[in-house]
C-alpha cells in the first residue's frame, strides 16, 4: 500500500519533471519543496493536537499508561488525515474529538476512525451547516425554538443558514451532501425534502466545538 508521504513525494517529483520539460523556472526544486511542505504539515498537525489536548477546557486531560496503545493507534489515523491533505480546521476538529473521547472515557480507535472517516474531508460550507445544525438542535432542546412538527428543525436550520449568507438554492445540495455522514437524515415531506438531526449529531456536539471551528473559517 502506498503511504501518503510517498504520494506527496511522487507528486512533487512528477510535477518537477513536467515543469523541467516545459522549462518552467524552479521545476527541479519542486521535489524538495514537496518534502518541505510535508514536514511543515507534520509540525502543524502535531501543534494542533498538542494545543487541543493542552486546552482541556476546565479540567486537565491526563493520559495514563492504559491509554498508550489506543492513543498510538488513534494518532496513526490522525497522521493519515494529515497525509491525505485534511485542512487545518478539520484537523483541529479531529484533535478535539480525541480530547472529547478521552473525557467521555471512550478513547477507542474504532470510535475515532468513525469520526475521522466522517469529518476529515468536509468542506468549509459543510462544516458551517453542521455547526448551525448543532446550534439549532441545542436551541430546540433548550426550548428557545419550537418543534411542533418534524419539518420545523429543517425550517429553523435553513433560516439560520440564510442569515449567514447562504442562498436557498445552495442549502438543499449542502444538506443533501451531508446525508452521507449520518449527521442529518433526509426525509420526504409534502413540500419536498426535509432534514432531521440524528443521534450522531448529538454525539458530535459532545465531542467537539464544530460551531466555533466553522465560525473561524
Amino acid at each position: 500500500m502506498t503511504s501518503g508521504n510517498e504520494l506527496i513525494s511522487w507528486g512533487a517529483a512528477i510535477a518537477g519533471d513536467v515543469m523541467s520539460k516545459l522549462m518552467i523556472p524552479g521545476g527541479n526544486s519542486l521535489s524538495k519543496l514537496g518534502d518541505a511542505y510535508l514536514q511543515k504539515k507534520r509540525k502543524e498537525a502535531a501543534d494542533i493536537l498538542i494545543g487541543e489536548i493542552a486546552k482541556g477546557s476546565t479540567e486537565p486531560i491526563d493520559f495514563t499508561e492504559s491509554d498508550a496503545d489506543p492513543l498510538i493507534e488513534i494518532i496513526y489515523r490522525f497522521s493519515k488525515a494529515v497525509s491525505d491533505g485534511a485542512a487545518r480546521e478539520n484537523l483541529r476538529l479531529l484533535a478535539q474529538v480525541i480530547v472529547g473521547l478521552k473525557k467521555n472515557k471512550a478513547l477507542d480507535p474504532d470510535k475515532f476512525r468513525k469520526w475521522a472517516n466522517t469529518l476529515e474531508q468536509l468542506t468549509r460550507d459543510e462544516l458551517m451547516v453542521i455547526g448551525k445544525a448543532i446550534a439549532t438542535k441545542r436551541e430546540i432542546d433548550a426550548g428557545s425554538l419550537q418543534l411542533n412538527v418534524p419539518g420545523e428543525f429543517s425550517k429553523h436550520l435553513r433560516s439560520a443558514l440564510e442569515r449567514s449568507g447562504y442562498q436557498p438554492a445552495e442549502i438543499e445540495p449542502l444538506c443533501a451532501s451531508l446525508s452521507r455522514t449520518g449527521l442529518l437524515l433526509p426525509v420526504s415531506a409534502y413540500n419536498g425534502m426535509i432534514y432531521m438531526p440524528t443521534l450522531w449529531l448529538d454525539e458530535l456536539a459532545t465531542l467537539a466545538d464544530v460551531e466555533g471551528i466553522a465560525a473561524t473559517k
